[in-house]
C-alpha cells in the first residue's frame, strides 16, 4: 500500500509539472538555458555557446532514471555499489552510442537518438547482469536477483525516456505529422491538443519547414505513455511480479514506438514506409519476450520500499545523480546546430548615476581648486 500511495503522488506530481511545460515548451524562448561567451567579435559582440533546455531534461531523465532504478534495486537488497557500476557500465556504452547511431542512421552527426542507445543498453543490459551475477558468486558467494534488476532497469529506461521527451518538444524534434495530413481520427483527438512550434532554431522549422503549423503532439503523448507504463510497471514490481513488470514495461514501449512512429513527419532512417528505429524496437519487443521466458521468477523476493529510499538517501547518492545530471546535460545540451551573439553593457540607471558621481567628482575637484 505504501508503495502504490508512493507512485501516485509521482503520477500527480508529473500530471502537474507536465500540463505546464507541454504548453510552454513549443514557444521561442523556452530553447536555451544560457550562452556562454567564448570569443570576442571585432565589433564587440562576442561569439556564444548556447546551452539548451534539450540538455537539461535529457539530464534530468539520466539523472531520475538512475534514481529509479537504485531505488527499485536497493528495494530487493541489491547491494548499492553493484547498481551504480552497472549503471556506470551502461551509460558509458549508451551515451556514446546515442550519438553513433544517429550519425550512421540518420546521417545527422549533430543529433542524438534515445532509440538507438535504448536499442543498445537492451540488448548488453542482460550480458552486464549475467557477468555481473557471476562475478558477485565468486567473490562474495552472492547471487543477484537477475529479472528483478532486469524489471527495475527497463523502468527506469522507460521512465527516462518519457520525462526525455520534454527536450524533444523544447528542441521541436521528434515531431507529429501536420493535423491537416493526418487521419481523420487524429484530426478529431488532437484537435485543441495539438502543438504549435514557435522558433526558427526549432528542428521542426529549419528541418520540417513547419513552423507555427499545428501538429500532432506525439513527444507529449509518449511521454504520458512511457511515465505510466513506468509508474504501472513499477506498482507490478513493488508486489512482486519482476516477469510481468519487465515484460510491460520493455514490450510495451517498444511496440509504442514501432507504432507512434507513424504519426512522426521528422526522417527516422531507412524508408518513409518502416524507418530503422521501427525495426529496431520491434526486435527489442521478441528480444524481451525471450529473456521473460527463459529468467527464474524469484517469486520468493518482497521488494521494500523504506529499504529504497533509504539508499537513495545517501550523500554517496545523491552526489552520483548530480554527477550524471551534470554529465547528460554537458554531454546532449551543448549545441552544435546553433550559434549565439552576446552583447554586453551597463543598465540605464547605472550610466544615469555614474554620469552624475562623474559630474560630482569634476566639481568638487573644481571647488578644491
Amino acid at each position: 500500500m505504501a508503495a502504490d500511495l508512493f507512485l501516485l503522488a509521482c503520477a500527480v506530481v508529473a500530471a502537474i509539472c507536465f500540463r505546464f511545460l507541454f504548453r510552454h515548451l513549443p514557444q521561442e524562448r523556452w530553447q536555451f538555458v544560457a550562452s556562454l561567451p567564448l570569443k570576442k567579435n571585432p565589433d564587440g559582440s562576442w561569439r556564444g555557446l548556447n546551452l539548451t533546455f534539450y540538455g537539461l531534461f535529457t539530464g534530468l531523465a539520466g539523472g531520475i532514471g538512475v534514481a529509479t532504478f537504485i531505488l527499485l534495486t536497493a528495494s530487493v537488497s541489491v547491494p548499492l555499489t553493484t547498481s551504480l557500476l552497472l549503471t556506470l557500465g551502461v551509460l558509458s556504452i549508451c551515451l556514446p552510442a546515442a550519438k553513433i547511431i544517429a550519425t550512421v542512421v540518420e546521417k545527422n552527426r549533430h543529433g542524438f537518438t534515445v532509440g538507438g542507445a535504448s536499442f543498445v543498453g537492451i540488448l548488453i543490459a542482460p550480458l552486464f547482469l549475467w557477468v555481473a551475477d557471476l562475478l558477485c558468486q565468486h567473490y562474495w558467494g552472492l547471487a543477484l536477483p537477475v529479472l528483478p534488476m532486469l524489471a527495475a532497469m527497463v523502468i527506469a529506461y522507460v521512465i527516462g525516456e518519457g520525462i526525455g521527451r520534454l527536450a524533444c518538444i523544447s528542441f521541436g524534434c521528434c515531431y507529429g505529422k501536420p493535423l491537416a495530413q493526418s487521419p481523420h481520427w487524429a484530426r478529431q483527438w488532437f484537435a485543441t491538443l495539438h502543438h504549435v512550434f514557435i522558433g526558427k532554431t526549432k528542428k521542426i522549422a529549419f528541418a520540417g519547414e513547419m513552423e507555427a503549423v499545428r501538429v500532432i503532439p506525439i513527444q507529449a503523448v509518449t511521454c504520458v505513455v512511457y511515465t505510466a507504463l513506468a509508474l504501472v510497471s513499477a506498482a507490478l514490481f513493488f508486489h512482486g511480479e519482476f516477469g510481468l513488470s519487465f515484460s510491460l514495461a520493455l514490450i510495451g514501449s517498444q511496440l509504442w514506438r514501432a507504432w507512434s512512429e507513424t504519426l512522426r513527419a521528422d526522417y527516422r532512417g531507412g524508408s518513409k514506409v518502416f524507418s530503422a528505429y521501427q525495426a529496431m524496437a520491434m526486435f527489442a519487443a521478441v528480444y524481451g519476450i525471450a529473456i521473460t521466458l527463459m529468467m527464474p521468477a524469484h517469486g520468493d523476493l518482497t521488494p521494500d520500499l523504506a529499504t529504497g529510499l533509504n539508499a537513495l538517501w545517501s550523500p554517496g547518492v545523491i552526489l552520483s545523480l548530480q554527477l550524471v545530471t551534470l554529465i547528460m546535460f554537458f554531454f546532449s545540451g551543448t549545441s552544435t546546430i546553433t550559434t549565439g551573439e552576446l552583447r554586453f553593457g551597463l543598465a540605464e540607471d547605472w550610466r544615469t548615476q555614474a554620469g552624475c558621481e562623474e559630474k560630482s567628482c569634476k566639481h568638487t575637484e573644481n571647488a578644491a581648486a
